[in-house]
């Protein structure tokens, strides 16, 4: 996900001080992608944020690490999910996509993604004067078309803070003007979480399309 400005205090956009749960960090083994384990507990830092269903931490020097609450509360099934959704939105949106590694632990019931660390600012329709980020959020919106039409589902884009203000929290613009990704999440779930996951959905898929037109008028 994202890195905020080093500092002993959160952003002001997120908040929350307190380790998430009893996952056990140390517990993880490789699981899909590059083979992440993760052994060593020390190598995870401070809360630097919070965003909806993720709690984001530094971890090692030059990445983060990402807990879901959603992931804990599918258990065995967050594994399959966390694949099937890097994979899908890889497809239609290629390098727009931050990397990112996934770990499962031994129990296969928790799921973490280990992502670099990289510093910018959510995207807003005044970034979008610059030329090269219109072009490249016109490619995004075209893959995000395209998602729905194939799919039938919907990645988030605007995130926790797009739901407040008229940004895109969920695309990250960095120094370079580089647009990047930071949540592979797909708005679909199946068993007991499907009936809220679909109120949400509902709310967030009217207020992303809105700001996406209101971006490209």
């Amino acid at each position: 996900m994202l890195t905020l400005p080093q500092s002993s205090a959160p952003h002001p956009i997120f908040c929350g001080h307190n380790s998430i749960d009893t996952q056990d960090p140390s517990s993880y083994t490789p699981a899909v992608k590059k083979g992440v384990l993760v052994t060593d507990k020390t190598k995870i830092g401070r809360l630097i944020a919070w965003g909806g269903e993720h709690f984001v931490y530094e971890y090692d020097t030059d990445s983060v690490i990402k807990f879901s609450i959603l992931y804990f509360f599918l258990g065995s099934k967050a594994k399959e999910k966390a694949t099937q959704d890097y994979d899908t939105c890889k497809k239609y949106f290629g390098k727009y996509l931050l990397e990112t590694e996934i770990a499962i632990s031994s129990n296969n019931k928790h799921i973490v993604q280990i992502q670099p660390k990289i510093v910018g600012h959510f995207l807003t329709k005044k970034d979008l004067e610059h030329e090269y980020i219109q072009k490249q959020f016109k490619e995004i919106v075209n893959g995000y078309h395209s998602m729905i039409k194939t799919t039938n589902t919907e990645i988030d884009l605007i995130g926790r803070a797009g739901v407040f203000k008229r940004c895109l929290s969920n695309i990250f613009v960095t120094p370079n003007n580089e647009l990047f990704i930071i949540d592979a999440t797909l708005m679909e779930v199946t068993g007991i979480l499907k009936p809220i996951v679909f109120l949400i959905r509902t709310f967030i898929t009217w207020r992303q399309n809105s700001t996406i037109k209101f971006f490209l008028s």
